[in-house]
């Protein structure tokens, strides 16, 4: 836990809104950072280690964006995957990023190599191998208008937002699609994740000490009504 005080000989000066501007300017969320004062004038900020410390970003699982990214990552899959050595390199990265452009990972381009989307394994062999059969593997996670399918990490996180917010599991299905038989989430899970949707909200937008200060004085007014 990392602490430092913010103190002024100048009583016009509002030590909070410059202790939360500060914050602000690291990027850090307000809920994830402690202020408050002592009996000696000070506002005393208190961080926690892990948002001092920057995360090391998982080769699996980082967005792969840039041309260098995308060109490292068909080098890692064409080497592990015995089945793309015979498929042409720039043909091979002008396919895969295209999936990349959509979010996906090395992780779910590696997956849908082996998977089928439902989950069963394409076949391994001698004959299975090449640029038609990695056309055929890949085509299996496009859409008929040839738009590219969620990957498996996207859905799977789809399906936890869903299920977390306590949305019916069928939502945005055809209406010819089998309904699933998972249980709607409780309401305080719904609350929950409501509550992790604002603060991933707050995460990525700036905001500014006057928006701040709005919602602590709107939301000390803000009553929840109790659970029947």
């Amino acid at each position: 836990m990392a602490e430092f005080r913010i103190s002024s000989d100048d009583a016009q000066v509002d030590l909070r809104k410059m202790a939360v501007a500060l914050a602000e300017s690291q990027g850090w969320a307000r809920d994830d950072v402690s202020i408050w004062d002592n009996r000696r004038g000070e506002v005393i900020v208190t961080v926690d280690d892990a948002l001092l410390r920057k995360p090391v970003a998982d080769p699996e699982h980082r967005p792969r964006h840039t041309p260098h990214a995308v060109h490292e990552a068909c080098e890692l899959i064409r080497r592990e995957d015995p089945s793309l050595r015979g498929v042409d390199f720039a043909f091979l990265k002008a396919e895969s990023a295209r999936f990349f452009s959509a979010g996906w990972t090395l992780a779910d381009l590696r997956h849908a190599l082996l998977e089928r989307p439902d989950g069963s394994v394409w076949d391994r062999g001698e004959e299975f191998r090449g640029g038609r059969w990695f056309v055929h593997r890949l085509a299996a996670w496009k859409t008929p208008d040839g738009d590219i399918r969620p990957s498996h990490s996207q859905e799977a996180s789809q399906l936890r937002v869903i299920g977390r917010a306590g949305l019916p599991m069928d939502i945005g299905l055809p209406e010819d699609a089998e309904l699933s038989q998972r249980p709607v989430a409780r309401p305080e899970v719904a609350r929950s994740a409501a509550d992790d949707a604002r603060r991933l909200i707050r995460q990525n937008t700036r905001t500014t000490t006057d928006s701040l200060a709005h919602r602590d004085r709107t939301s000390a007014n803000i009553r929840r009504p109790r659970d029947r």
